[in-house]
């Protein structure tokens, strides 16, 4: 069994959660506050996160730690002193470690609390080999940031990275092969992040404005081509011609009244990147911009 340099080298972000990992580590599963890291071995790391009502027990936590493990033959459970080498980096957190063992596998894991933002976090790492595992999580635990110091939040899952306003909560996503997507919502509108590819294959068929319509339900009399950082892009601004006309179709609730979308081509990456924002609300040119600027794929 080998483990790679315990140098990170790849963000992770993922609805309020960052941390850096080992490049041959990989998302194996995910869920709305959940995570599976996975490499060559198998499973290596998993991460679950959500926020505290009231008042944060350490015990408590480490109660329903026990009950989860109680019905897996092998595995016991204990609380544990913190690891010399994760004194220094978790200051900021209240916390508890702990570890198990089983026959071919053990594991130690800690329980992270910010009093902050409120959030409790369980990451717990599978053993093999205990002093590079040790290494690889000390400066994993250095990185890791349970919130931002502004409204925004960073995601980097895959070969994607994002920024999103705070108040657009996440409520869909798939990762599929050949395309991603990410959907988050706020007081009636939604803004979707897409990722297709290989554009090679998607270009060859149909330029980058059929593409467009295609993929947005969009009239090619609604797009129109541009620029975004000096790449070629082809968006749409649709929106009601008048506010009288507003007024009324507020009350038809079957589409969007405001729509801004757009699409480019990441050549060197043969990616096609697209942000949708829509809904009933008219939509801040300024955000869109913004969800735009940040949106790439590494």
């Amino acid at each position: 069994m080998t483990y790679s340099n315990p140098t990170l080298g790849k963000e992770v972000a993922w609805n309020g959660i960052r941390f850096l990992s080992p490049v041959d580590w990989e998302i194996g599963k995910i869920g709305n506050h959940y995570l599976m890291l996975e490499n060559e071995t198998g499973p290596i790391m998993e991460v679950k996160w959500h926020r505290i009502k009231g008042r944060f027990s350490p015990q408590a936590q480490l109660h329903r730690l026990s009950a989860l493990h109680k019905n897996k033959p092998g595995r016991n459970i204990k609380q544990i002193p913190v690891p010399s080498g994760w004194k220094g980096v978790i200051d900021r957190f209240e916390s508890l470690c702990f570890s198990w063992y089983g026959e071919t596998i053990g594991g130690r894991g800690i329980v992270l609390y910010c009093p902050k933002c409120q959030n409790s976090t369980l990451m717990q790492f599978f053993q093999r080999k205990t002093h590079v595992i040790d290494k690889i999580t000390t400066q994993l635990l250095a990185s890791f940031q349970d919130h931002r110091q502004d409204d925004q939040i960073d995601w980097a899952v895959f070969d994607i990275t994002a920024r999103i306003p705070r108040e657009f909560q996440l409520v869909k996503y798939r990762f599929e092969a050949g395309v991603f997507e990410l959907t988050f919502a706020c007081r009636g509108n939604k803004v979707t992040l897409y990722r297709w590819g290989p554009a090679s294959i998607l270009l060859r068929e149909r330029d980058l404005l059929q593409n467009a319509s295609k993929m947005f339900g969009i009239s090619h009399a609604d797009l129109q081509y541009g620029k975004i950082g000096g790449r070629n892009m082809v968006g749409s601004n649709i929106y009601p011609s008048s506010p009288a006309w507003a007024r009324i179709s507020n009350f038809i609730k079957f589409y969007p009244l405001y729509n801004k979308s757009i699409i480019w081509h990441l050549e060197d990456k043969n990616r096609l990147l697209g942000v949708k924002m829509d809904g009933r609300q008219p939509i801040d040119p300024a955000v869109f911009e913004q969800i735009c600027g940040f949106y790439d794929s590494v």
